[in-house]
């Protein structure tokens, strides 16, 4: 007999949401806690900084957390998704509990952008611990789904760059923006690629919300090929694709899915349902159950509301639906409010559903 949480099965947990992302119908509804990196690492008493010298105390630490929670999905170094700006030259900036980012801009101005051609993992010893920590936590959690995330192009464009030169190029120099993009892709596969090769990871997820403050149009003809692209490279492996997209994402919602993402995470402002039929044929759908004023401040009934509420708005929550926050955990969300949102996800199946 193998172990079992909420009646699922060790093996069966990868598999689940394998099936999910071809389309096929789940047995149970599958949910996940998107993000979560910087708040898992609260709850155990990790501190970012150390993770090169204890990459596998991170790991063993971290699995016996994940253990305990019904997640179908771990998103395995999740708020340290700037680490490999290192291999270029840049200088992490740790702040506290928040995420890190850099101590300065690596491009402050255009030519800044042709130095940085090479990237190696050996000149970024976060990232190497981070490869390290997740080759031990996929030893520890056979069971789940791991998932590694990194920046999205432009959201790289916008941790390596100048934000004034950034926004002068947005208006006037679409090749700049083609070559950050292009950078960011690099960046993310010189993290993604030694997992895939070690066969460390069932999945990538990359979040691009900083896509919402660029114009529709640079966003779709420059932005996205990129997003395709990163996709498109890992895929031929057999990886699943995560995007998650917040913000003000309503008048893009419909140009997610021309990235190749396999599952679509979606920020609380736009309408579930609607995203859902728009998606259902051809892109899981996930996201959308409000984060802070439901998982982070809500009491036990409000939390199973906001759920309940979610999954009544899509059509088959046993076909291409992955419930999950509608953003990252804030890293002092309380772990009460947490089980009892991912707990409420049976509960939900019961409730009367609306006329579709």
């Amino acid at each position: 007999m193998q172990p079992s949480l909420c009646g699922v099965s060790m093996t069966n947990r990868r598999d689940l949401i394998r099936r999910v992302l071809r389309g096929e119908h789940s047995e149970r509804l599958p949910r996940a806690l998107f993000g979560g990196g910087l708040w898992s690492f609260r709850q155990a008493g990790l501190t970012i900084e150390d993770l090169p010298e204890r990459p596998e105390r991170f790991a063993e630490t971290l699995s016996d957390f994940f253990r305990e929670l019904d997640t179908d999905i771990i998103f395995a170094g999740s708020g340290l998704n700037t680490f490999p700006a290192e291999a270029i030259g840049g200088k992490l900036a740790f702040r506290g509990e928040q995420a890190p980012l850099l101590s300065f801009p690596l491009i402050q101005k255009t030519e800044d952008a042709g130095y940085l051609k090479d990237i190696s993992l050996d000149h970024s010893p976060h990232s190497l611990a981070l490869v390290e920590m997740i080759s031990v936590m996929r030893e520890r959690l056979a069971d789940r789904y791991l998932c590694a995330t990194s920046w999205g192009p432009f959201t790289w464009a916008m941790i390596l760059c100048d934000w004034d030169l950034l926004q002068g190029k947005i208006a006037t120099d679409r090749a700049f923006i083609q070559e950050i993009c292009e950078l960011g892709v690099r960046l993310s596969l010189s993290l993604y690629e030694p997992l895939i090769k070690k066969g460390l990871i069932d999945g990538i997820s990359i979040p691009d919300g900083a896509v919402t403050l660029i114009p529709t149009d640079l966003y779709h003809e420059v932005v996205l090929p990129y997003e395709r692209e990163l996709f498109d490279q890992v895929r031929r492996h057999g990886i699943g694709c995560f995007l998650h997209q917040c913000g003000n994402i309503g008048s893009q919602t419909d140009l997610y899915p021309e990235t190749g993402a396999d599952c679509i995470s979606v920020d609380a402002g736009v309408d579930l349902g609607d995203v859902y039929e728009r998606y259902r044929n051809s892109v899981v759908t996930a996201g959308n159950v409000d984060v802070i004023n439901a998982i982070y401040g809500g009491d036990p009934a409000l939390i199973c509301r906001a759920v309940a509420d979610c999954v009544a708005r899509v059509a088959d929550p046993h076909r291409r639906y992955i419930l999950m926050p509608s953003c990252d955990l804030p890293p002092d969300t309380p772990l009460r409010n947490v089980t009892e949102f991912l707990a409420c996800a049976d509960r939900a199946l019961e409730q009367p559903r609306p006329p579709q």
